[in-house]
Formats: C-alpha cells, structure tokens, sequence
C-alpha cells in the first residue's frame, strides 16, 4: 500500500469533531483513468504525495486545460493590483473609454468581468473565439452584476483593459508576457503554449501547461496570500477570488466554488455538469477548482491544505474526452475517504 493511501488529512487547527480523510490516491485514480484520465497529483502541504501517470506520458508535456486558463487570468489582475496598475473595483469605462456613453457597459467594474456578471452578451451565431477589440464592441444582455453569463467575451475584454494598462505603463507586450514576467518565471512554471487571436492571447481558453507545472500554480494559488508566501501578487486581491460572487455564489473571480452550500443556485445547462458537489453532504469541504473542457481539473481544498491536478490529453487532443462521464463529487468522494475522528 502507498504512502499516499495512508496519509490522514485533517484542517489546519481542526477541532476533533471536523472531518478526517484517508486519501486513496488508488480509487481516484482509477475513476479518471476510466474517463480517459492520465495524469494525477496531489500535494498536501508542499509535499507531492502521489505523481501518476498513464502509460507513455511524458511527465514534461503540456496539456491544453481550455477554461482553466480563466484562473490565470484572476491571478494576472492580482498580480495587477500589487503593481498599481488596476483595482478589482474600478470602472472598466475608464480604460475602455468606449463604454462611458453606454450607461450598461459604463457601470462595469474589473470584478465583473472576471466573476462572469458584465452582462456582455454571448452572440449565438458565432462560435468562434473573439477577439479583444470584438469583445469590446459586444453589448451587455443584462445589467452588470445582474446575472452569470459563461462565456469568453469577459475575459478577453479584460485583456483589452490590461493590454491598454500595460501600454500606458510603458511594460510589457501583451498580458500573457505580464503574467509570464510577475507569476509563471519566479515560480519555475512553463506554459508550453498559449492560443491568440489578432496576435493576443486569449484569456479564457487555449493554453497549455503539465501536470507538475499546474500543480505549482495551484499550489501558489492557494498559499501566496499567507503570511510566508512569496507576495507575487496583491494578498486582499487573491483572497477575493475566492468569495462568492452575487449571481453565482458558486463562482468567484475566474474559479469555481462549487459547494452543497450554493445548492440554491441553478446555473445555465453550460455549467450544469460541474456542479453535481453541490449534491454532496453539507459536510463536502471547501474547495476551489479551476476547470476546462475535457474535465480537465485544478482542485484546492483550503481547510487540508491540500492540492489536485487531474488532466486528460484535452478535449483537442483526444475529442473522446467529450463523451466521457465525468463527475468532481464522485472524483472526490474516491479520493477523499471519511474516516472517524480520534476521540
């Protein structure tokens, strides 16, 4: 037996009565390798405790995580904020000044974009990615903070924002250069390759990274904000992509927070899929999960210090993927093993 399947997790400063897992790195294994799964890695506190791989995968080669670049994106606006270069409130209209004589799109602040409530439409005769001017030029549907619309016109409208944020700061090219600079190099983390469109990188989807370097990332997500992290980004920032955000309490600022506490919320059938936790025990723990397309799978579990990278070739790759059943509660519930307190 592994050490992995051995090892008692518990929270930090847990009482008695909080739970207790076993983690069986074997079970949640096996449930991803039946959905086309290659690659799994758990960390808790620092320590890898379990590296696995399908047979034939090279352990260095970048998989494309499509969605899970969204929490890219929130880390760059932290980053952003440590250096001065935004707020996560301030009006989007006053770099977008083509927004101020739109009273909607006027009203639109940085967490909107990110938290998914801009109200900008999702045209539906295109599907094909937008780029940052077209994202600009989408009218809202809704009222900003008014509602969660899943889809790319956000984040790449924020691209916009921090493409004419960095130009006016005389820094760097583009925002993937940006969060490269700030994030990714000082944490040793390599982005194999990162889609564009109209010569920028898209904020939503499209890049690819390996499991270790995802599992850094996370890693680095969950702890930068912590008396001893690194403080590569701003901590009050980080700490607010994590809150609930007004019409999806199960989403944040680029990541999920899919929780039996936001069971109340019925999200659009786009989204449906992910939040099958919510179905959980109200004892599910908390957890912060980056996702993409694919089932491809960032998980932080904050109470455990604990951090879970599951990762298929992706939906490019290996199509097949899309046909696959795929459920976080019933990962999870493989992975993390009730156990009965000590007394």
């Amino acid at each position: 037996m592994s050490l992995a399947a051995l090892l008692v997790l518990a929270g930090a400063g847990a009482q008695t009565a909080a739970p207790v897992y076993d983690l069986d790195c074997d079970g949640a294994e096996a449930y991803s390798r039946r959905s086309r799964g290659i690659a799994l890695i758990v960390v808790h506190a620092g320590d890898i405790v379990c590296e696995r791989y399908a047979d034939g995968i090279d352990p260095d080669q970048g998989w494309e995580i499509a969605s899970g670049v969204k929490s890219f994106t929130a880390i760059m606006a932290a980053a952003a904020v440590r250096d001065g270069l935004l707020s996560l409130d301030e009006l989007a209209a006053d770099t977008l000044t083509e927004w101020q004589d739109d009273p909607e799109r006027a009203a639109i602040t940085v967490s909107h974009l990110l938290s998914q409530s801009s109200g900008l439409a999702l045209p539906r005769e295109s599907r094909r990615l937008p780029g940052y001017e077209a994202a600009i030029r989408t009218r809202t549907q809704s009222a900003p903070g008014e509602a969660f619309i899943y889809g790319p016109r956000h984040f790449q409208a924020f691209g916009e924002l921090m493409r004419r944020k960095l130009e006016a700061a005389g820094l760097d090219a583009t925002p993937a250069h940006y969060l490269g600079r700030r994030v990714f190099v000082p944490l040793g983390i390599q982005v194999t390759n990162w889609a564009s469109v109209d010569g920028m990188p898209v904020l939503s989807e499209g890049a690819s990274i390996s499991p270790l370097d995802w599992a850094r990332f996370g890693h680095f997500a969950l702890h930068d904000g912590d008396a001893g992290g690194s403080g590569l980004v701003d901590a009050a920032a980080l700490a607010a992509l994590f809150q609930p955000s007004g019409p999806n309490p199960a989403y944040g600022l680029g990541w999920w927070l899919p929780h039996p506490r936001h069971a109340g919320f019925r999200g659009s059938r786009q989204i449906g899929h992910l939040l099958d936790t919510l179905e959980a025990d109200a004892d599910f723990p908390d957890i912060r999960i980056a996702a993409g397309a694919g089932a491809q799978r960032l998980y932080l579990f904050p109470e455990l210090d604990l951090v879970v990278v599951r990762m298929t070739r992706g939906v490019t790759a290996d199509p097949a993927t899309r046909a696959r059943a795929w459920s976080d509660r019933r990962f999870i519930e493989h992975l993390l093993v009730p156990q009965e307190p000590a007394p």
